[in-house]
């Protein structure tokens, strides 16, 4: 096979939506009034902002100007010239990766067809039309709604959730169920609405003669230790398709694994190829095989994977792609008469997985780049992160994503593009194109080591469970058969090593059980109507949950990303720009936490912008770390990681991959060998958390501090954590004088080259205890080559310390709180030869 890729030197013309498909012949014949130049992957909305035509619409008001883009078709041109030696071939196919999303196909002005979902390539062979010269590929797209009809909707509109009870009526569309494309688009509680529209991911010609390789699987089948070094038995399959419908084709096949410049293994073998599909299989075995491990539990070697075939002369080779090798299973085994426990096992270690949840990168989701994917994937890993679940309301991503995520060693829950609706699965044409959807990206998928578990969809069962269930039959289920059937069907067949779980949050007598499978917890604290509970930490302690996938608290991001998304109007807080770039659950939520946790002063912008991070990161952080506390827990994931555009909500990065305050909070919570203290039957219970593959050694100092420091009763403990486990370390009495104090473990010398800082106990609101005035200081600076190397150390207690630095320098913390005489070494990533600044956060006592 040669591929002839079709990225560049588009056009694109609109029209009005009633110009149909019928009309393109005339569209075909316009010479004027086309943007040129265009390159792939394209949203409609990317020329028509370079144009002038419109403004981005994620910044300030703009989304609103931009709404007439779903009322109009739009028209997709481009001149191809094929390869020479094209008439030597049997099939040339032309390719589209995703059209977004009701597209109609012309190709020498010749109708191809009809695609109607944007999670599943057209594919068709244009070999019949295609000639020497100029051909013409003309598609007509529209957003999608306008397909949907009153009778469609009036089966679903009952369960579609919007943001109209929110105070949104203009986010969300329940027509959004009907059509096959990313739904969050049409508005949700923490974006607009921004129609998307266009060829949103490469295009490209496929010429094929006599034989090809439609594709690869390759599976891990058993990791083995044998005389201190691993072999790995992996099992390949490739899917090969002999164009000659009347013949048998020989045909010799080779099997190259190799990792960098070595060699693993290599396999031939002869081959007779019937006419159509073979699968032919290979077994073999990696000796000193390199394992992957998820990030801060080992490395992630990845291996390179190549399938040629040898016929008359010519080869046919399948593109080169990554695996890791490693085994990789979700253990649902009884825990007791009740309980059951929901966590995963690579590669025989149970693991804890720790990240959030993953939205698109970008509200026009074409736009987004490898480099930004890259970057983003880059601070999910430096925050400890070994897990990200792709939310079902998305997309399913670009390679540059899963490729990242390989290299990085973050695991992804990989939810099916279904969210919050119910959805027309009893409807056959619906089901055949949600089955293509199915069975190409689980294909896709399957051999990237990040991909630990398929999920049928986001919260339909748990949300519209109950609703449906009186109308719920084996005939009419309301997206609930896609889940429950078709995909553990398409699964068994493409995928049968990766988990699957039908839903989340799902598991138990009802979804959201927490005796069985995973729980969204948001109605016991950020979405409670007790704003009390919402800004209460210590709700989290009281989770007994086996995986929590989701729950969340809102901050701002930082002064530079909330001016950059204002694009130049005045930062007016409580104005329509703010209010647009607030999260509609927000509900004053971050005020109130500022009011309970640090202040009740006027704030200016930046005070609020401060002290409502660092509410933010106290929330994440002390819940990620209850979490992982309790042994029982196999995983939290927090709504969310990042954003599609700027606001005051959920993440921890930014839009513009910038980091949040709380990134840093969260960053500490998830480190490797972590120490988490809680209370428990009179005592104080320390824990010990150890991702990584060798034992640390420490003499654990436990006991409490004054807040100014001045008495600190302690006790000295020689304690191990063994490498990849939890375990309760120490318990002693609780015993704090009536002046208060701080209840604390604070590590001595450790072995190797683990990093673990002190812990505290903080179960109290800042404002009710009687902190004494933060003195920190800066005890040393100086350069490291680009970097500059700062220690801070604690005179007092101080509740939140930080560098006051440009916020796109990469520090690898910041906003942390210090005990009495601790010291921390902050290093500031290309910060050389830049003198620090520290500051400390004021908490004001109640009165």
């Amino acid at each position: 096979m040669t591929r002839q890729d079709l990225n560049d030197n588009w056009m694109l013309r609109e029209a009005p939506l009633d110009c149909t498909a019928e009309q393109s012949g005339w569209i075909s014949r316009q010479e004027t009034g086309w943007f040129e130049g265009l390159t792939l992957p394209c949203d409609v909305h990317q020329p028509l902002i370079v144009a002038g035509r419109i403004k981005d619409p994620v910044l300030a008001d703009y989304s609103d100007d931009a709404a007439w883009v779903e009322q109009r078709s739009w028209w997709f041109r481009r001149l191809i010239r094929p390869e020479t030696g094209w008439t030597d071939c049997d099939t040339v196919e032309l390719v589209l990766e995703s059209l977004d999303v009701h597209a109609d196909i012309f190709f020498n002005g010749r109708w191809l067809g009809h695609q109607a979902s944007a999670h599943v390539p057209f594919r068709a062979d244009v070999r019949p039309w295609l000639h020497d010269g100029d051909n013409e590929l003309l598609i007509r797209l529209t957003s999608g709604l306008e397909t949907v009809c009153d009778a469609d909707l009036a089966e679903l509109d009952f369960a579609v959730s919007t943001e109209a009870g929110n105070g949104c009526p203009e986010r969300g569309d329940k027509r959004r169920a009907c059509v096959r494309k990313p739904t969050y688009v049409y508005g949700w509680d923490w974006c607009p609405r921004i129609g998307t529209c266009g060829i949103v991911k490469p295009a490209w010609l496929e010429y094929h003669r006599s034989l090809a390789i439609r594709a690869v699987s390759v599976e891990t089948r058993q990791i083995r230790a044998v005389d201190g070094r691993c072999e790995a038995d992996l099992h390949i399959v490739a899917d090969i398709d002999n164009l000659n419908l009347l013949a048998t084709a020989d045909a010799d096949a080779a099997v190259h694994v190799s990792c960098g410049d070595d060699e693993a293994i290599a396999v031939q073998t002869d081959l007779l190829l019937r006419s159509g599909l073979n699968q032919i299989a290979f077994d073999l075995t990696v000796q000193d095989a390199r394992i992957w491990w998820p990030n801060g539990m080992g490395e992630q070697p990845l291996y390179t994977v190549a399938v040629n075939l040898s016929h008359e002369g010519r080869t046919v080779a399948f593109p080169p792609f990554a695996v890791g090798l490693r085994l990789i299973r979700l253990d649902t085994s009884r825990q007791d008469d009740q309980r059951r426990r929901f966590r995963l096992v690579v590669n025989g270690v149970p693991m804890f997985c720790k990240g959030a949840d993953w939205i698109p990168a970008d509200s026009i989701y074409a736009r987004v780049t490898p480099e930004k994917y890259a970057a983003l994937i880059r601070q999910a890993q430096l925050a400890h992160f070994n897990m990200l679940r792709i939310w079902g309301g998305g997309l399913y991503e670009q390679d540059a994503f899963y490729e990242a995520c390989d290299r990085a060693g973050i695991l992804v829950w990989q939810d099916m593009m279904f969210s919050c609706a119910a959805y027309p699965d009893h409807r056959d044409d619906f089901r055949a194109l949600v089955w293509r959807e199915f069975d190409h990206q689980t294909k896709k998928l399957r051999n990237h080591a990040c991909l630990a578990l398929f999920c049928g969809n986001n919260e339909n069962h748990w949300i519209y469970g109950r609703r449906l269930r009186e109308l719920l039959t084996q005939d009419r289920q309301y997206g609930l058969y896609t889940a429950n059937a078709m995909l553990p069907d398409i699964l068994s067949k493409n995928a049968p090593w990766i988990p699957y779980w039908n839903s989340s949050p799902y598991g138990g007598s009802e979804p959201n059980d927490p005796a069985v499978g995973d729980i969204h917890y948001w109605r016991e604290a950020m979405m409670n109507p007790d704003m009390l509970r919402r800004i209460d930490p210590r709700q989290y302690d009281q989770i007994d949950a086996a995986f929590v996938s989701e729950y969340g608290y809102p901050g701002p991001p930082v002064r530079r990303s909330v001016e950059r998304y204002f694009d130049g109007h005045p930062v007016e807080r409580g104005g329509k720009i703010w209010q647009k770039h607030t999260n509609t659950f927000e509900k004053l939520t971050v005020e109130a936490g500022i009011r309970r946790h640090f202040t009740d002063r006027p704030l200016d912008l930046d005070g609020y912008l401060l002290y409502a991070g660092l509410v933010q990161g106290l929330m994440l952080g002390y819940s990620l770390e209850a979490l992982r506390f309790k042994a029982r827990c196999g995983g939290a994931l927090f709504w969310m990681y990042n954003d599609c555009w700027g606001e005051i909500g959920w993440t921890i990065v930014d839009s513009f991959v910038r980091r949040k305050i709380a990134y840093h909070a969260v960053r500490r919570a998830l480190m490797p060998v972590r120490l988490i203290l809680r209370r428990s039957g009179g005592q104080i219970v320390v824990m010990g958390c150890n991702d990584s593959q060798n034992a640390v050694t420490m003499n654990l100092e436990t006991g409490w501090i004054t807040y100014d420091g001045q008495t600190r009763r302690t006790t000295g403990n020689p304690v191990t954590l063994p490498a990849q486990s939890r375990e309760l370390l120490v318990r002693f009495d609780e015993d704090m004088p009536e002046a208060g104090g701080l209840y604390m473990a604070w590590p001595g010398e450790v072995s190797g080259e683990a990093t673990v800082i002190p812990a505290f106990l903080l179960d109290t609101p800042y404002r009710e205890l009687a902190l004494c005035p933060p003195r920190a200081v800066i005890r040393d600076e100086r350069d490291e080559g680009p970097d500059r190397l700062v220690t801070v150390q604690a005179e007092t207690f101080v509740a939140a310390a930080w560098l006051d630095s440009d916020p796109d320098l990469d520090l690898d913390d910041n906003f942390f709180a210090l005990l009495p005489g601790e010291s921390r070494t902050v290093r500031v990533s290309g910060g050389a030869g830049q003198p620090a600044i520290l500051r400390m956060a004021q908490v004001d006592p109640l009165p």
